[in-house]
């Protein structure tokens, strides 16, 4: 939904409200400078794990002061099914 307001000078601005319900798409038409794109990456919350085979390269970008334990995914028994 956007929703428009118009002031007494004759500009107008646009109020955009999210849907956390719905996902959208970066429209990389819109960014202007490498800092938007920084902001957007920035955002994603890229990490990777120590053991990555490229992890000595990476070494010089990332941020060493500030490791977080990585989530493993859990395990889920499968259910028996019965035989037709």
């Amino acid at each position: 939904m956007v929703e428009l307001k118009a002031s007494l000078d004759g500009t107008s601005t646009q109020k955009h409200q999210f849907d956390p319900n719905m996902g959208y798409m970066v429209d990389f038409t819109k960014l202007t400078n490498v800092n938007d794109l920084v902001v957007i990456l920035s955002a994603m919350g890229i990490s990777f794990p120590g053991n990555h085979p490229l992890i000595e390269h990476l070494t010089p970008f990332l941020n060493l002061e500030s490791p977080f334990p990585l989530q493993q995914p859990k395990e889920t028994e499968l259910p028996t099914l019965k035989k037709v």
